[in-house]
């Protein structure tokens, strides 16, 4: 157990072992020497939530992580194109250009909240969050609100940032693409200090971006760096910084027509190269992400936790949706949306104390914490146009000149809340049990009739057993709490605010290491209330339940071959209608009943050096609406990719390429959400073939 190892270590490395970024972050180094080592594709320790430093097979929940090598591999530049490798995971209501909209087991993910940065900072998932300064990617899906309070139960998605570790770290990256992408980047990773005490990481990239589709092009940028002092043998102090901006042209949504008889028609899937929105519908967005935290040994059994943080993001948006289109020749409406000043803040802290205590053979693992975090929102002033386009032959639009007041309201949400956590050891038991005491409070930015305030206390209990040395099994029940959500400007109701929803869920599992493979199986039920539009009214649509098998595999299975797969059942329905008796039995939108992903990499013998490598990433027909008048179909997408590891002098030099749709499959990559209008959700289309070349010398 995490505090087993504290005990252990203390006093000289005692915070390494509890809460050991700085000793996982040498062995990370070290795993990344040669590709897709022994250990590489397969999770260890996690950080995330109540489950920071544990061991994934002791997870009673099921949780994937996408390690840096895998990362490497695929040359993933955004977060769905990391978590395509995990099943459940879909676009929800936009394409790729500005940023990845996600959702998991059907479920959106809330780009405010569920979004963490090393297992603590909420971050503003409305630009996309850089990973060339993240050492893996962890999912933990589900509920989550033991630890984070009011979030949406589709899962948490965490961001752990690469630190230094022994060896010294110095690389220059070059990126590109066949759409003309430039980028560069640089990654330097030192410890100082007579005994190594001070450690600095620092990422700096730039470039130029170019899009398959024509005419979205623009820039980006990331300053990072991750800093750790060993103040004393018992104190440790971590301090995080990033600063990120992305300024592209948003390619048009298409905004379903309205349903004739029952039935929506769609239309044929538009040419992904070809620009529908203005070539001067910029998203420009700027994120500032700053975290520090404090893990202090009180003595042998007990750390004390210290954390807090600010994310910070800003945006000017020009959004279009193609609209009221005749099906046959494309003509029709762009609506576009330009937003100034739209402005998103989270202040976060959080306390803990976490020990170990052993009474005869049973030991308990015991976490206590207090959190709070502080979201602001600016909707900042928007201003629409409506102008003539064609759907299958995009026309160039003039600029259209709006004036903008000077300022905008804003609204404030409040989430504060305890919590207790114990992992009870005895045998080849683990039984967890844990709750939360959460209170909720809202500010409307413009209506203080609308505001509210919530408490309730959430139970979690799980079990896992050691069936053999290699495979674990578990079981357990969660509660958790999520905001009810604002009605969008376009609702007939805009603004209105809906109380928090209760989630409950119950899941069972299976874990198991064989021959170095890592494999996950697991059975789950989530039931959730609904919150959406329906007939353009922002309102309690009902009740879904969600249920599910996944299965996972991930590291070697054979010499020189690694995989990392997974599969995906999802029987999905609306349970229960407040208002609209029809959504009973439909499945909610954009809810696929089956996803699958297969990875597959081969370090050839013959070529020292040279890894092949092949995937395949199939997501199943989706629900167009809520009230299922439209299906989209399912489609699998192909990659192939290849890198190459030699020495240019004294140095490592790694060459990769990746294909990505290489059959140019033409798809529909989103159908909305649940929440969408459903009478007219939004579609995105899928993007085309593109190859991806980057070369890297580390000194």
């Amino acid at each position: 157990m995490r505090l087993k190892t504290l005990a252990r270590l203390i006093p000289a490395a005692a915070l390494l072992a509890a809460h050991g970024p700085l000793l996982a972050a040498d062995q990370q180094l070290e795993a990344v020497e040669v590709f897709a080592t022994d250990s590489g594709w397969r999770a260890g320790s996690v950080g995330v939530g109540t489950f920071r430093d544990t061991p994934a097979k002791d997870v009673p929940m099921t949780i994937n992580v996408i390690d840096r090598d895998l990362l490497d591999a695929q040359q993933a530049n955004g977060l769905y194109e990391a978590l395509k490798n995990t099943a459940g995971v879909t676009r929800a209501q936009l394409g790729a250009t500005a940023y990845d909209n996600l959702s998991i087991r059907g479920l959106l993910v809330e780009n405010r909240s569920n979004y963490r940065l090393n297992g603590g900072l909420p971050i503003v998932n409305l630009i996309d969050l850089p990973l060339e300064n993240k050492e893996r990617v962890e999912v933990l899906k589900g509920v989550g609100g033991l630890y984070y309070g009011f979030v949406p139960p589709s899962g948490i998605i965490n961001l752990v940032t690469k630190r230094a570790g022994s060896t010294p770290v110095t690389a220059i990256q070059l990126s590109t693409d066949d759409n003309g992408t430039a980028v560069a980047g640089l990654d330097v990773g030192r410890r100082f200090g007579a005994n190594g005490e001070f450690g600095a990481r620092v990422n700096v990239v730039g470039g130029e971006l170019q899009s398959a589709v024509e005419g979205a092009d623009g820039d980006r940028h990331l300053v990072a760096g991750a800093f750790d002092w060993n103040v004393t043998d018992r104190w440790l102090l971590k301090l995080d910084v990033e600063d990120i901006a992305k300024d592209v042209v948003e390619q048009s949504s298409i905004l379903a027509l309205p349903a004739v008889n029952g039935k929506i028609p769609l239309p044929r899937i538009p040419d992904p190269e070809k620009l529908i929105a203005p070539d001067w519908a910029n998203y420009d967005a700027r994120a500032r992400n700053v975290q520090v935290r404090s893990d202090f040994a009180i003595n042998d059994a007990w750390i004390w936790t210290v954390e807090a943080g600010r994310a910070w993001l800003e945006r000017d948006r020009n959004f279009s949706q193609m609209q009221n289109y005749d099906l046959a020749t494309g003509e029709g409406d762009l609506r576009i949306s330009r937003s100034k000043g739209q402005e998103y803040e989270n202040r976060n802290a959080r306390t803990e104390i976490a020990g170990l205590v052993e009474t005869g053979a049973v030991t308990h693992d015991a976490t206590f914490g207090y959190a709070q975090n502080t979201l602001r929102q600016t909707v900042g002033a928007t201003r629409t146009v409506v102008v003539r386009q064609n759907l299958f032959d995009p026309r160039d639009i003039p600029e259209t000149a709006v004036t903008y007041p000077a300022s905008a309201p804003h609204s404030r949400t409040y989430d504060k809340g305890w919590y207790a956590f114990d992992r009870i050891g005895f045998g080849d038991w683990l039984v967890m049990a844990g709750a939360r005491g959460s209170k909720f409070e809202f500010e409307h930015a413009t209506s203080p009739a609308q505001n509210y305030s919530k408490s309730k206390v959430t139970p979690t209990i799980a079990a896992v057993y050691k069936l053999t040395p290699a495979t674990n099994v578990y079981a357990g029940y969660l509660e958790g709490l999520e905001d009810g959500g604002i009605a969008r400007p376009e609702a007939v109701n805009a603004g209105t605010s809906l109380e928090p929803l209760v989630s409950e869920q119950w899941e069972a599992g299976i874990k198991s290491e064989w021959m170095g493979l890592q494999t996950n199986a697991a059975l789950f039920q989530i039931e959730r209330p609904m919150n959406g539009e329906v007939d353009r009214v922002f309102q309690r649509m009902g009740e879904a339940r969600l249920r599910g098998v996944e299965l996972s595999a991930g590291g070697p299975f054979a010499p020189r071959w690694s995989v990392f797969a997974s599969a995906q059942w999802l029987d999905a329905e609306f349970t229960d209608a407040e208002n609209d008796p029809r959504l009973v039995g439909n499945r909610p939108a954009n809810t696929p009943e089956f996803t699958a992903s297969l990875f597959i990499e081969h370090r050839l013998a013959a070529i020292r050096g040279l890894a092949l490598s092949a995937g395949a990433y199939y997501t199943g027909e989706r629900e167009v609406d809520p009230l299922n008048q439209a299906t989209v179909a399912g489609y699998t997408r192909y990659d192939l990719g290849a890198r190459y590891r030699t020495k240019l002098g004294t140095n490592q030099l790694d060459l990769v390429a990746n294909l990505e749709n290489a059959t140019d499959k033409r798809y529909w990559a989103a159908a909305g959400d649940s929440r969408v209008n459903s009478n007219s959700p939004l579609l995105a289309v899928g993007m085309p073939r593109t190859l991806r070349l980057s070369a890297k010398l580390s000194f």
